[in-house]
């Protein structure tokens, strides 16, 4: 459980950072990405394969290549954020706070957009909705 509250803090600053200035601090997200390598290497974080905790990057990795394309749409620093996620939490566990994420914001941005209140130019940020999402996947 200490590991899912490490995660959570780590993502709490990430979150309040995006949705201030727009930024996430890249020092926070590499010292997460550090201790959750450490904490593979001391085995805490459930004996997982090196071949596991490198699928782990995918997503963050696939947000890296969203980002490129779409003339960073999609921050870079959401695909360091996720990459983060998926060494804390797995492959699975980050496609699945990913997608509760992606979910939560898209209901919130459909509810904002129909109420006038945001137009279809403005940026919204993510790594809120994936703190978001950490906390239901944990949750339930």
């Amino acid at each position: 459980m200490w590991i899912e509250v490490l995660l959570f803090g780590l993502l709490a600053v990430c979150a309040v950072f995006d949705a201030v200035r727009k930024e996430i601090p890249l020092a926070v997200v590499w010292c997460g990405m550090a201790w959750a390598i450490l904490l593979h290497l001391k085995g805490d974080l459930g004996g997982m394969t090196w071949s596991a905790v490198l699928l782990s990057l995918l997503p963050g990795m696939t947000f890296w290549g969203i980002s490129r394309v779409t003339k960073e749409k999609v921050g870079y620093g959401d695909g360091w954020v996720l990459m983060m996620i998926g060494l804390f939490a797995g492959l699975g566990g980050c496609f699945m706070i990913l997608l509760v994420g992606l979910m939560l914001e898209s209901a919130v941005v459909l509810v904002l957009l129909a109420a006038g209140k945001i137009s279809m130019d403005r940026t919204v940020p993510f790594a809120p909705f994936l703190l978001l999402g950490m906390g239901v996947v944990v949750w339930l």
